[in-house]
């Protein structure tokens, strides 16, 4: 600051420290939202050796109205006495950063990015950046990558505007908001290090505040209720739209709190994980089927199929109020199930996770009567070599196969010397897998099938 400056500031006194607090107050920044609603929260910094506001606001200050706004906010009646240790006060939102980075690690299906006005063509490791608004259609995931290492994860029908994105210079912090619009979202926040990084979801009822943390939020289209689940960790729930001056709500891991539209807070213990039935089953059918333990306490449960363990690359999710979950087929491969139990009171619990294999293998068989005999013949889908084996059993379901066929490689055989009589037929099919990796092999058989032979 130049010696004019500060005799300036000296010879016109309050008044023009006055009109310069106006002037700070009157600007009309416009390149976000958020400085459009001055965020109230302000990080301290402690004066060293050698500083000088003038110096503190040139370089760290995002305009230079703000340097007068700083001073009176710590009631510095004098700025060139400020004692070495003392602490101040600064408003998050006048400091200047640099903008962080979020990158698209995953996604699948019909996944809308805009920002600035124009789509953006999602691809792997795109960049994303702070006012962006994000959208997944029905059976659309999206995942992104922040630049301290913590994940935002989108399933289906959800809606997220990255309202901050940015790393603050003046105490070497990051600065992160994402305002959830629509539907849910997952964080899986990397611990933060320091006391002035802020990681924020918002919601239009309630506003959160996340230290390394498995976090989930959801708004209820219908009531607008925001519903906010933490898996491990703590986090703390405000309704409105500020933690300053609010009622705080800590919500510790396994524990949720839902905000409404009149303001009120709601605290809820989450369901335990429910238990999968045979969850080390293959997975061959056409469609998937996960058979869960009932539990009166659940009114439903919600099941997320994804490639990883982290859960980043979503591939599949479903709901609904049964013991038996079922979704569309899926690639070959192995895979992870998430399950959670659904609440009376609207709450998501606490999450199981399972690995399985999916190969798809179906089987199927017909037998009919035909000019050389009885003709036996089966069909199925699934890649890799399939060898099939047929059994016919007579009178009995119990009794010793009279024929028992192995190692076929077609997919029919017909039989012109079967004698009068009910007979007992089935048809098995040995599946190896495309994989050369994958050593294991499936097997099934067809339920069995009557057969009545009159020549």
């Amino acid at each position: 600051m130049s010696e004019h400056f500060r005799n300036g500031i000296r010879s016109s006194g309050l008044r023009l420290l006055v009109a310069l607090f106006i002037c700070a107050s009157a600007f009309a920044p416009s390149e976000t939202a958020a400085q459009e609603n001055p965020d109230p929260e302000q990080v301290t910094y402690v004066f060293k050796r050698g500083d000088t506001l003038s110096g503190l606001a040139s370089q760290y200050l995002r305009k230079w109205p703000d340097y007068v706004a700083v001073q009176r906010i710590n009631r510095i009646v004098d700025p060139h006495k400020i004692p070495i240790g003392k602490p101040l006060q600064i408003p998050v939102y006048s400091l200047k950063y640099r903008p962080s980075e979020a990158r698209l690690s995953a996604f699948r299906g019909n996944v809308s990015i805009a920002f600035a006005g124009r789509n953006l063509t999602p691809a792997m490791g795109l960049n994303i950046g702070e006012g962006s608004d994000i959208k997944t259609a029905a059976r659309s995931f999206l995942t992104l990558q922040l630049e301290d290492g913590s994940r935002v994860s989108l399933p289906s029908n959800s809606q997220v505007r990255i309202t901050r994105l940015r790393h603050i210079l003046l105490t070497d912090s990051i600065d992160y908001e994402i305002a959830v619009e629509k539907g849910r979202i997952r964080s899986k926040v990397a611990p933060l290090e320091k006391q002035a990084d802020r990681y924020r979801v918002r919601t239009p009822v309630a506003v959160s505040a996340v230290r390394g943390t498995d976090y989930r939020i959801r708004v209820d289209e219908r009531s607008g209720t925001a519903f906010s689940e933490t898996v491990e960790g703590e986090v703390v729930v405000a309704s409105g739209g500020s933690l300053i001056g609010g009622q705080l709500i800590s919500v510790p891991a396994g524990t949720g709190a839902a905000a409404t539209v009149t303001g009120a807070i709601a605290k809820a213990e989450l369901l335990p994980p429910p238990e999968l039935l045979d969850p080390a089953k293959v997975q061959s059918d056409s469609e998937l089927h996960f058979s869960i333990a009932p539990r009166e306490s659940a009114v439903g449960h919600r099941l997320i199929i994804a490639s990883d363990a982290g859960f980043v690359d979503l591939v599949a999710e479903t709901e609904g109020q049964g013991a038996m979950l079922e979704l569309p087929a899926i690639p070959n491969g192995r895979y992870f199930a998430k399950v959670t139990a659904l609440a009376a009171d609207g709450f998501e619990g606490m999450p199981a996770t399972y690995s399985f294999k999916r190969q798809l293998s179906t089987l199927g068989g017909s037998a009919d009567a035909g000019d050389f005999g009885y003709r036996f013949k089966w069909f199925g889908e699934g890649e890799g070599q399939r060898y099939y084996r047929l059994q016919i059993l007579k009178d009995s379901k119990t009794s010793v196969p009279i024929i028992d066929e192995t190692g076929l490689s077609r997919d029919t055989i017909t039989l012109s010397d079967l004698p009068d009589g009910e007979y007992y037929w089935r048809v098995g099919v040995i599946q190896f897998s495309s994989d050369p990796e994958d050593p294991e092999a499936i097997e099934k058989w067809t339920d069995f099938e009557k057969l009545t032979v009159a020549n």
